[in-house]
């Protein structure tokens, strides 16, 4: 008897199992984790198959045990090997990522856990009972939580409500895991963050399987623990993109996982977060897109029709005077301004003009000679006179924080103004904090009261200033992200902006919004209307990798409808570019990665958050 066995270790996409002979003292299925030897070493794999057939004039090597505690079932590995041929990747390299090895000495240990309060203010016990209660009767559904606090109650009611179910909780972060781990009372989670050493992870993956019904609650990493079992899957933050694994093979989203977990095997899928994207609105039915149900009040600062004081300012009249009335008041203010270099718009010197698209009214994106609309691609040049005023004095404008903080200092001298980004540490409760998102991730605790008076949003249009695709769903996101903290405080949220009829939707209408950017993205053959990978090819020759990709963009242009980006240098390492495909044509674009050898680092989801 022979079997087909994986060996778990990270093999090239070519190389696919090895055939080894079977003791026959040995019964073994496929799905078995067995021991084999691998180049003078004793290394675990998991059994393809098993064939009855004689050997071919080659001396096979032999199986040396198999593990009786633990075996992939039949959906689990046809599901890991179907995720190998979607990321253009061995099975036996998805699987090393995917299952961990038996330990030598099993060993369950326990943690401690204290448990903390999971409260909320009584006028929103109803968002929260009215969530628990629709999602019952859906399979999937988004649902457009304030942030880390609310989404963790819906999932406590909706797990209190339905107590046998097996559950699977994602969040982008461990600070995140860790925040909602110790408000899950009662309820014992599993926790999986790729923190844990081998050993550990084998026993929590195992020990979840075993269950009726749980909790496994991790990062991307707990994604790949499948259990075909699972009843309920909730995704904390959804649009985060820690959930992409970028660094080494194989680079899967956790998202993509999930959602084919969903359909393969009839797990609910509930995903959380601040707004909707556009993938979201594909994914979803309107039926199955749900609101919280109320949010802070928002002021939208038109910055073309309320220009700054001088024309190298960054705060508006209004904004200082709202600013300066909390400060009276002993409040303290939080100003958001993301960005800590230079931010490429252009501003009238004169008249504080910034050139926005014709198109679409978003503001546009200034290089060397050129200006683009992140959103809808339209270009132009740099024009040598402002239409507003006709001024000639059309300069790049955007203030970094350390400015913004010296403009605020200077504006209120008796206050303390704090700078908090990744290189600032800053003072938490100075009366004026200007912070980036560092801040958010890193000391935005939803669980605790946090004593604002008021949340500022300098520069709203920093994500614009990106070419990515993905720009205006950065916007979003970034918005409703700032909007949810002034929610938490119950206080305004003032928004300054040069593309206010842009942002002025997107608060008032988020759902629609991201229909919008659908539909935008339908028309630029963007995700996930269309699916876009990333061929690196890394060469110390450039003449070499230019060839290699060159011929790979030929090839895949053969496929109707395939798009591809200009090739870029990877780092002084080799050359880069972008191949995207109607989506109904992936399958073509994968059969040609497949047959490619491993000096290709493919990535096959990317703008895809």
């Amino acid at each position: 008897m022979i079997a087909e066995v994986y060996p778990l270790k990270r093999l090239p996409r070519k190389m696919s199992h090895f055939d080894y002979t079977a003791p026959e003292d040995l019964t073994l299925t496929r799905g078995n984790l067995v021991e084999i030897p691998y180049r003078n070493k004793i290394i675990w794999g998991v059994v393809k198959r098993v064939k009855d057939k004689p050997p071919r004039g080659i001396e096979l090597k032999t199986i040396q045990g198999v593990y009786d505690g633990f075996t992939l079932r039949e959906a689990e590995l046809s599901f890991f090997e179907w995720l190998a041929q979607d990321l253009a990747q061995s099975p036996a390299s998805v699987l090393y990522a995917a299952v961990p090895r038996p330990p030598k000495r099993p060993r369950k240990t326990t943690e401690p856990l204290s448990w903390l309060p999971l409260t909320l203010p009584s006028s929103e016990t109803d968002h929260v009972l009215r969530l628990v209660s629709q999602l019952g009767d859906r399979a999937k559904a988004f649902v457009q939580a304030p942030d880390l606090r609310r989404a963790t109650a819906v999932i406590v009611g909706y797990l209190n409500k339905h107590p046998d179910q097996k559950t699977l909780i994602l969040a982008p972060t461990k600070r995140d895991v860790e925040l909602v781990r110790s408000r899950l009372t009662g309820m014992q989670p599993i926790v999986l963050t790729g923190d844990e050493t081998n050993n550990e992870r084998f026993v929590r993956w195992k020990q979840f399987r075993s269950q009726q019904h749980g909790v496994l609650l991790g990062t991307r990493t707990a994604a790949l623990c499948v259990d075909q079992d699972v009843t309920s899957i909730f995704v904390l933050r959804a649009s985060d993109w820690n959930f992409k694994s970028t660094e080494r093979n194989p680079r899967f989203d956790a998202r993509q996982v999930v959602w084919d977990q969903h359909e393969r095997f009839s797990a609910n899928l509930f995903l959380l977060d601040v707004a909707p994207t556009p993938n979201i609105v594909h994914r979803f039915p309107e039926t199955e897109l749900l609101s919280w149900g109320s949010s802070a009040a928002v002021q939208v600062i038109d910055t073309h029709k309320e220009r700054p004081g001088k024309p190298t300012s960054s705060l508006t009249h209004s904004s200082v005077q709202a600013m300066a009335e909390v400060l009276t008041q002993g409040g303290r203010v939080l100003c958001v301004h993301n960005r800590k270099g230079v931010a490429r718009s252009l501003r009238c010197l004169d008249c504080a003009m910034t050139p926005t698209c014709q198109t679409c009214s978003t503001v546009l994106v200034a290089h060397t000679h050129t200006m683009e609309c992140p959103r809808c691609r339209t270009r132009a040049p740099i024009p040598l006179r402002c239409s507003a005023c006709n001024g000639s004095r059309l300069k790049p404008f955007g203030l970094g924080n350390q400015e913004v903080a010296r403009e605020l200092q200077a504006l209120f001298p008796g206050v303390n103004v704090s700078v908090i980004d990744k290189e600032h540490e800053g003072d938490l409760n100075a009366q004026i904090l200007v912070v980036t998102s560092f801040w958010y991730e890193a000391h935005f605790h939803p669980f605790k009261k946090l004593n604002l008076g008021l949340v500022v949003h300098i520069d709203a249009d920093t994500p614009l200033y990106s070419t990515s695709p993905t720009a205006v769903q950065d916007l979003m996101i970034s918005v409703w992200t700032w909007r949810s903290v002034a929610y938490a405080c119950r206080v305004s949220y003032l928004v300054q902006t040069a593309s206010s009829q842009l942002v002025q939707r997107i608060l008032d209408r988020a759902f629609p919004a991201a229909l919008d950017e659908l539909k935008a993205r339908e028309d630029y053959q963007l995700p996930p209307i269309y699916r876009w990978s990333r061929v690196s090819y890394r060469d110390d020759e450039p003449r070499k990798a230019r060839i290699a990709i060159e011929q790979l963009v030929d090839t895949a242009k053969q496929i109707d409808g395939a798009q591809s980006s200009s090739i870029t240098e990877v780092h002084g390492r080799g050359l880069s570019v972008d191949l995207g495909v109607p989506s109904e044509k992936l399958s073509d674009l994968l059969a040609i990665f497949t047959a490619l050898p491993d000096r290709y680092i493919i990535d096959t989801s990317i703008f895809n958050g």
